[in-house]
């Protein structure tokens, strides 16, 4: 039996305003498109993710299965025979079917998320939700939340223990994007509150540190933001701590940050947002969604023992 190591995230919707929770407005939309065939989302780029699944656990949570393909896309095949050279071979899919490019896995339980495969800051997931609910006719504030990242409490623990140095952010940034950072007045555009957070976190940790203008300079492309945190003002870094976890490291220009520790070491966005490993049986080219599940239900459980979730 294969078995696979997967990664569990745990990820907190956060709405823009005060509404029934997640986990009753995915009930809701699953309950509305009964087939998979009406739950599949088509991106610009014609790449699709289908509702292919779902569990409803109770008061553990309504578990969702999300496949993602290209609808009418072949897969390329190798062949096994010993041969100096071979080429890719290509075998298309039958009529009503596609080929599973990769799937998102879920558990949503009030606004608390455990997902696995769900993207870069669990883009994917969140962008087939609001779109769902947007099919769904939901009243528009229901696609108004993001899924944001919460620092593992141990790790706080260790950055309060220790210290931070510095924190660098490297950015993905534009020169009017920069301007706007730098002078936040009049904030607009596909940053919005992101934008005004960032700046938060910048004035939360130290006054603005010099290296800042590099911004200014920057065509498109990547930068790195160094801020200097204060000596001993452990509390101010927790503080900033916080808004990098759980926004600048989940804003789509937000490439990754590194906290540097007074003792040397650092900290990358993976070592500070709550997760966990599992081994999990390998089906066809993914794993058991049931095992998943289960995996994502005690998952949860863990947290709320050690009180990581808040109440």
């Amino acid at each position: 039996m294969v078995r696979l190591t997967k990664t569990l995230e745990y990820r907190r919707a956060r709405f823009l305003n005060e509404r029934e929770p997640l986990e009753a407005l995915a009930r809701r939309a699953w309950t509305q498109f009964p087939t998979q065939a009406e739950r599949i989302i088509v991106s610009a780029d014609n790449r699709s993710i289908c509702g292919i699944s779902s569990r409803d656990f109770g008061e553990n949570g309504f578990a969702i299965h999300c496949a993602r393909y290209t609808d009418g896309q072949s897969v390329g095949t190798i062949p096994i025979e010993p041969a100096p050279e071979v080429n890719i071979g290509e075998k298309a899919p039958d009529p009503g079917e596609n080929f599973l490019n990769s799937d998102l896995m879920a558990l949503v339980k009030g606004n608390h998320v455990i997902c696995m495969n769900c993207g870069r800051n669990a883009g994917s997931l969140r962008i087939y939700l609001q779109r769902l609910f947007k099919r769904a006719n939901f009243e528009e504030t229901a696609e108004q939340f993001e899924l944001i990242r919460i620092a593992n409490a141990d790790m706080v623990a260790v950055i309060d223990a220790i210290g931070v140095k510095q924190i660098d952010l490297e950015v993905g940034i534009s020169e009017a994007a920069a301007g706007e950072l730098i002078n936040p007045l009049g904030i607009h555009g596909p940053w919005q509150d992101v934008k005004r957070h960032v700046v938060g976190a910048f004035n939360a940790i130290t006054a603005r540190d010099e290296s800042i203008e590099q911004l200014r300079l920057a065509e498109r492309g990547t930068v790195t933001v160094s801020i200097k945190v204060p000596k001993g003002d452990l509390q101010v870094a927790k503080e900033g701590l916080d808004e990098f976890s759980e926004l600048i490291a989940d804003d789509d220009e937000a490439e990754s940050f590194k906290i540097h520790l007074r003792n040397g070491n650092f900290i990358r966005p993976s070592e500070i947002s709550v997760s966990k490993k599992v081994r999990l049986q390998a089906v066809a080219n993914s794993v058991s969604v049931f095992e998943a599940w289960d995996e994502m239900i005690r998952y949860l459980e863990e947290l709320t023992e050690n009180r990581q979730i808040e109440a």
